[in-house]
């Protein structure tokens, strides 16, 4: 692993938002295509996805680095298994799961882990699995904002490391993400950069999301 896992119990003790649980667009139109129940969050957070997944009968893990965060989903939704774990460090189970989510997560690592994570997630699918991530895009303002910033140090390909807290946040091009997934079936893949009026100080977002379906079984 490269640098430290960013610390989201600190943020909570700061008044983060707690988000309602609801669906992602980009998954929801895609439920039918599930094989089955078995489901695994890797960075659940307050559960967006994981809850109503959990309420429509999928048998949903959940695995997050914060205890708080944890707490939010155990609280609202009693039927989440729920896993305390640096996400880069988990051990998935091969050939276990239907649906493989990863939401504004695998941003926060250098991209060598987030590599090492999407090897894992592959291997963790069954064959027609799903699998759905969010990350940031280049065009999120964030690049330019903490590349201008003393605390941070600009790496190759997008990558900029905090000298603070010793953490990583990666920025992505539609063309990376299609090839890290380049031997699954693209299902859906969009860039967007848009404005979120959900925090208590709205901001811009570039993001790009991706769902694709593991064709064979090479395990």
């Amino acid at each position: 692993m490269i640098g430290n896992a960013i610390d989201y119990d600190k943020r909570y003790k700061s008044n983060f938002p707690i988000f309602p649980a609801k669906f992602d667009w980009d998954l929801k139109r895609y439920l039918s295509l599930i094989p089955g129940k078995e489901v695994l969050d890797l960075g659940i957070g307050q559960g967006r996805n994981s809850i109503p997944l959990a309420e429509l009968g999928f048998n949903v893990t959940g695995v997050d680095y914060s205890s708080k965060c944890l707490e939010i989903c155990k609280n609202t939704c009693s039927k989440l298994n729920l896993i305390q774990s640096d996400i880069r460090t988990f051990n998935i189970e091969k050939n276990k799961y239907d649906l493989i989510s990863s939401r504004c997560v695998l941003h926060f690592f250098h991209k060598n882990d987030t590599s090492e994570v999407i090897k894992n997630i592959k291997d963790g699918l069954k064959t027609n699995g799903l699998v759905y991530i969010y990350v940031f895009s280049v065009e999120d303002p964030k690049l330019i904002k903490h590349s201008m910033s003393p605390d941070f140090e600009v790496l190759e390909n997008n990558i900029l490391h905090n000298k603070i807290n010793d953490t990583y946040v990666s920025f992505f091009t539609k063309e990376e993400i299609l090839e890290l997934f380049s031997d699954f079936k693209t299902i859906s893949i969009s860039s967007e950069y848009s404005l979120d009026v959900g925090r208590d100080v709205p901001s811009y977002f570039g993001i790009i999301k991706y769902v694709g379906q593991k064709l064979n079984n090479t395990n």
